[in-house]
């Protein structure tokens, strides 16, 4: 297989120049024309984004008034380091010492930025803890940081998302605090459930540990449930990911993202790449047709889509959802049509205008930049904050 289906397409967000069209009123047809001519895309990925954009437009329509915004928290610790990461991740064994400094700085930038969206009367939308695993934080941790997001950003959040990617992290006393606080939506992330390939990957956690943090977040009766999995893991091939996507499908997540490998430079794969036998461009297009087939026969649909610079296949990441499940933040997040305040280690806030070009402000991806810089960050968040606001 040697042609490009997404043509030209390169940018992470491929669904933004369908939504402009959209915009402008214009049919499948027409717009099919118009993408070809210029990306030369091809008809079965225009089908596939017209998909997922017809699944986020009335969550747009909904997310996009200029005073509502969303919350990411960054927690940049994990019990390891995967292999294929490039997220702000410090494992504990490295940085886990830092933990108080951080929490501490976190709390200042959280109160902060609270008194700021308040000062401008702005609405939270949606929060979503990310990382990194937040639930590498004690629950007591966790929980304190959960009520001084409750102080700082009052009033109903639509969504509550806590990544608990990492089963081994995963912990009663966190689901009660979770429970307590209001979190909806938890992710339980395999990646892949095979033995051999976690432990060459670098997680230290079993299937079996899956299976019971699924029934363990089941049992605490949060509403929706999210499983990533990663299609051309080093050593996987189309059976392997065959038997990854039946598990999955047997736990009936609510949401299902399923992930290609993409070899970034900040992994621990780009600096032993020549260890590690990846799939070629027609067996990772074979497991990842596999993997969509299998879960779009179950009821799940494409409601979110974004791409990598060296993803393998030019292809894509797709998030799956039941119907009425779609995670808000993902697409508010994708879209880029809705403030977002990033807070934390290596998160990233997005400042967006009414024509919806926008500003970007990241925090340091290290943990010990990030605690000296938070003054310096506050102030260039109100900065942004108010620039953009001053378009409205």
């Amino acid at each position: 297989m040697t042609d490009k289906p997404w043509g030209t397409l390169v940018g992470v967000r491929p669904a933004k120049q369908l939504h402009r069209l959209l915009d402008q009123g214009i049919n499948y047809e027409d717009a099919f024309v118009q993408m070809h001519k210029e990306n030369i895309i091809s008809a079965e990925k225009f089908a596939l984004l017209w998909q997922v954009c017809q699944k986020e437009r009335p969550i747009l329509a909904e997310s996009s008034r200029p005073h509502l915004f969303s919350i990411y928290v960054g927690v940049p610790f994990c019990p390891t380091r995967c292999l294929y990461c490039s997220f702000p991740a410090h494992s504990l064994s490295e940085l886990g010492s830092l933990r108080k400094q951080f929490i501490a700085a976190l709390l200042q930038e959280i109160a902060a930025t609270g008194n700021l969206t308040q000062e401008f009367k702005l609405q939270p939308y949606t929060v979503y803890f990310g990382g990194g695993t937040p639930t590498a934080l004690h629950a007591a941790e966790l929980e304190t940081i959960i009520i001084a997001l409750r102080q700082a950003f009052p009033g109903t959040w639509r969504e509550f998302t806590i990544e608990a990617g990492r089963p081994d992290t995963l912990t009663a006393d966190h689901l009660a605090v979770m429970k307590q606080y209001g979190v909806n939506r938890v992710s339980v992330n395999p990646q892949t459930m095979h033995q051999e390939t976690l432990n060459r990957i670098g997680r230290r956690h079993s299937p079996e540990d899956i299976v019971y943090a699924m029934q363990a977040v089941r049992e605490a009766k949060i509403d929706i449930i999210n499983m990533d999995l990663i299609i051309g893991l080093p050593g996987e091939n189309t059976k392997l990911v065959q038997a990854s996507v039946q598990q999955v499908l047997a736990l009936s997540p609510e949401n299902i993202t399923l992930h290609v490998f993409s070899r970034k430079r900040a992994s621990r794969y780009a600096q032993k790449e020549e260890l590690f036998s990846l799939p070629d461009t027609n067996s990772i297009v074979e497991m990842h047709t596999t993997a969509t087939t299998m879960i779009t026969k179950q009821d799940y649909h494409p409601y979110y889509l974004y791409r990598q610079r060296d993803i393998l296949g030019d292809l894509e990441n797709i998030g799956y959802a039941l119907p009425g499940c779609e995670c808000l933040y993902n697409i508010a997040m994708i879209e880029e049509r809705h403030h977002i305040l990033g807070l934390g280690g290596g998160a990233t806030s997005k400042f967006i205008r009414p024509d919806f070009s926008l500003k970007n402000l990241s925090s340091p991806k290290d943990v010990r930049m990030y605690i000296e810089r938070v003054p310096q960050l506050l102030r260039l968040r109100e900065l942004e904050l108010k620039k953009s606001l001053s378009f409205s």
